[in-house]
């Protein structure tokens, strides 16, 4: 395996080239432990847990699990048609480490969306075998009438899908106003679900994945990286 250099490090991170990494380095504007680097082809001994570049601190992780909290008008798209990408609310750099947004919420869908660029557990999030939950609160067009509520609990047939789908759990707030919880990640599911039953939802937003909540001090744009425990709270182990 070829050393770890500084340049490799930098360009491991999504700062380009390596050609870009040693610009960065020649330019002054890479620190390792608050020291300026001026050789792009220092060998690390270890990986460093951080490297500081153009005044901000980097961890130096290749694998990203982060969450965004997804404003309305934004499309989940690297290509986007009639919106901007949620991809520029995040640094440039996780476009080239290969991010991807785990499942998807349309453009007047707000709340907690994961990235990631490991596979597998891109995988395990989305799968509905895997079990993980996903939350939303929704305000609908009419009161939600008690036999819609029943006809949501035990299963609907939505257009073009092979087996009925149902709310794992649903709580009114309000008669208009709802929590429910499904296992899968079909495309516009809960909107399907609701106009499957007569009814219309005006308002969606996504609060929880599994055990993990969108913490409320998450500003609409704002976005984080995962903790271990929280990664794991989805029932899924991290490599070391």
């Amino acid at each position: 395996m070829p050393a770890l250099t500084l340049e490799r490090l930098l360009a491991s991170l999504g700062f380009g080239s390596r050609k870009d990494a040693r610009a960065l380095v020649r330019m002054g504007l890479v620190k390792l432990g608050g020291e300026v680097m001026d050789d792009p082809f220092l060998e690390l001994e270890t990986r460093p847990d951080f490297v500081e570049v153009n005044g901000e601190e980097i961890p130096t992780i290749e694998r990203l699990y982060g969450m965004l909290h997804k404003p309305l008008g934004y499309e989940c798209s690297a290509k986007p048609q009639h919106h901007e990408s949620v991809f520029s609310l995040l640094p440039g750099r996780f476009a080239a480490m290969n991010v991807r947004t785990i499942g998807r919420l349309d453009v007047e869908t707000s709340g907690l969306l994961l990235f990631s660029n490991d596979g597998d557990f891109i995988h395990h999030v989305e799968s509905p075998k895997k079990g993980v939950t996903k939350l939303y609160r929704a305000t609908l067009a009419r009161n939600l009438e008690p036999s819609q509520e029943a006809e949501l609990l035990r299963g609907v047939m939505l257009k073009g899908e092979r087996a009925p789908v149902s709310a794992k759990r649903l709580e009114r707030l309000s008669d208009r106003e709802v929590e429910l919880e499904i296992s899968e990640g079909l495309y516009h599911q809960v909107r399907r679900m609701f106009a499957a039953v007569g009814n219309h939802v005006e308002g969606l937003s996504r609060l929880a994945i599994g055990a993990l909540e969108l913490p409320k001090n998450l500003e609409p744009a704002g976005y984080r990286l995962l903790s271990e425990a929280e990664i794991r709270s989805l029932g899924y182990e991290p490599e070391s």
